[in-house]
């Protein structure tokens, strides 16, 4: 993976019959940061909508009307095609809508959402087609929160999460609800963890944690896909793609714990990149059949991480890093009043840029350590230590947040200093020019939930 430089990996766990057989981390990025995970938060949903069906608290037949009366009644033009949607439709994703739901709640107030759900009528026969629908995921935490009285990592923690050995936060909405379409922040070892669990019928270290027969289900296409990548075509379950082979936990930019029951195999990957397809075949024809023989390549330069016991013993371990500028040595200080403009000429994929941050006055002066970073953003001074050819882990301070990050930098043959600032509780780089009396940021991948810097961060 490493002659692919479009592919920006920064965590790999694989289990062999629930033994660690590779882990790898990319630095910045280490073992124990909790990134944004973005849709693979989808499953640990419908986990909750499983531990809940097998208390009896709801059933998969039921209907969400029923569940949720209150929304129900206060919809104006109820309509019959909404009334018979139920548990399964909303956890297939098998509404019956032409388009993902969850664009109906934006220009709303939280408050409203499960109203907005109950008032968008299906334009399909409910059942009929797959279209994805993050409201529908959202509205499995609702009914979580409905039938059982807590929020979904509440309700997770001690009957899922703990015995999993997940530390998770989800990032919540204005009323402080735990999004459920996204949001929750787990380590890579998490991920893999979840997917041995499914891998394992539920069942952790001789304990049942799910419903028997609850991953039989969930894992079986329940509804045909339509998608324009060849990796989303096999089907779809409960909040989870089935696959060329098993299936996965799936999150935008590459965040997967892909399950192959066949092989005893799980592989966690959280990673950042828009050719998520690319990605997913490396996977089948290079490390697949590197894991077949035996033959994964372990670089001279690594350093092995601490055994923690017997049980990880067969773990291989290298130690590698995302790419820094290279540095000239020109230039001492560098100084641009003024917004930060976007300049897409930054990044490889300049048609993705949106939700940039409001930056202005950016600033830096080199020194003995690196470099200092500087800019405002949201009216607050933020400053920053980069490192000349590595990385420099730290906290980005805006006000009272603080925000796990990373920078490099180094100058340029022109002068102009590049910085990569990292923000490990995500998988998002923000990359930053500044030269002559101008600077130019842009985004490696953009954040799906707004540009505020402070809102990259895991708590």
């Amino acid at each position: 993976m490493a002659a692919r430089p479009e592919l920006e990996l920064h965590g790999l766990v694989v289990l062999r019959d629930g033994s660690p057989v590779l882990e790898q981390y990319w630095a910045p990025y280490v073992a124990e940061d909790r990134a944004l995970v973005y849709s693979a938060s989808k499953t640990f949903t419908a986990s909750a909508i499983a531990l809940a069906v097998g208390k009896g608290l709801l059933a998969l037949d039921d209907r969400i009307v029923d569940l949720l009366p209150e929304a129900w009644a206060t919809v104006a033009e109820q309509t019959a095609s909404v009334a018979q949607l139920t548990v399964h439709h909303v956890l297939s994703m098998s509404t019956g809508h032409d388009a993902d739901t969850l664009l109906e709640f934006e220009s709303a107030p939280p408050q409203d959402w499960a109203r907005i759900f109950l008032s968008t009528p299906p334009q399909a026969p409910v059942g009929s087609r797959h279209v994805y629908n993050n409201g529908a995921s959202w509205l499995l935490g609702e009914l979580i929160r409905r039938c059982t009285g807590e929020d979904l990592l509440d309700y997770l923690r001690p009957r899922l999460l703990a015995p999993l050995g997940i530390d998770a936060t989800w990032d919540r909405d204005a009323l402080g609800r735990c999004l459920g379409w996204s949001g929750i922040h787990v380590r890579t070892r998490d991920l893999a963890a979840m997917g041995e669990l499914y891998r394992c019928d539920g069942v952790w270290q001789g304990r049942r944690l799910l419903p028997e027969g609850w991953v039989a289900r969930a894992t079986t296409p329940q509804i045909p896909t339509n998608e324009p990548n060849p990796e989303w075509l096999f089907g779809y379950g409960y909040q989870l793609w089935l696959g060329r082979e098993g299936y996965r936990l799936d999150g935008a930019f590459g965040q997967f714990s892909l399950v192959l029951p066949e092989r005893g195999l799980v592989v966690a990957i959280t990673s950042a990149q828009s050719c998520t397809q690319l990605l997913l075949d490396l996977v089948w024809n290079v490390l697949l059949p590197e894991l077949e023989t035996d033959a994964i390549t372990v670089p001279e330069e690594a350093h092995p991480v601490p055994e923690e016991g017997a049980q990880r013993a067969s773990r291989r371990a290298v130690k590698s890093q995302l790419p820094v500028p290279a540095d000239t040595g020109l230039g001492q200080d560098w100084s641009a009043a003024g917004p930060v403009q976007l300049d897409a000429t930054l990044v490889a994929s300049p048609d993705e840029q949106a939700n940039l941050p409001g930056l202005s006055d950016a600033n830096a002066r080199r020194d003995s350590d690196g470099f200092r970073i500087g800019f405002t953003t949201n009216g607050h001074a933020v400053e920053l230590t980069a490192g000349s050819g590595t990385w420099v882990r730290q906290h980005a301070r805006i006000g009272d947040v603080a925000i796990p990050a990373a920078a490099a930098a180094g100058c340029d043959a022109d002068g102009a200093l590049d910085v990569r600032l990292v923000f490990t509780d995500s998988p998002h780089t923000l990359y930053l020019r500044i030269g002559g009396d101008t600077a130019g940021m842009a985004w490696g991948t953009t954040p799906l939930q707004g540009g505020d810097l402070a809102r990259l961060v895991a708590r």
